[in-house]
């Protein structure tokens, strides 16, 4: 005898939770591929400052500070480390502080 179909229901206790973090660390995935292209733009912009100008842009750093900081978050979700979704489903995460090198 074939046995009918069990339906998707997430409130029996044999569910994985697995399977509703999938489509979530997959967008963020996409996310995360699609803003390194922008870090590498400025990346090259910053030096282009740094060669016309001897000085990086203080704008641009904190602009890429702040990308870089999304990109951890999403790093860190999809790799385990925190079970917190990233920004839109938290906040967006901190300004870090930067290092300035010293002449």
């Amino acid at each position: 005898m074939i046995k009918k179909l069990k339906k998707f229901n997430s409130s029996k206790p044999n569910f994985n939770p697995a399977l509703l973090r999938l489509p979530y660390m997959v967008a963020f995935g996409v996310i995360a591929y699609i803003l390194i292209w922008p870090i590498l733009a400025l990346s090259v912009i910053q030096f282009g400052f740094q060669l016309f100008e001897g000085i990086p842009n203080a704008r641009l750093v904190s602009l890429s500070n702040q990308i870089v900081a999304y990109l951890l978050q999403i790093f860190d979700y999809i790799s385990y480390k925190t079970d917190q979704k990233p920004y839109p489903f938290s906040s967006l995460p901190l300004k870090t502080k930067t290092k300035t090198k010293s002449k």
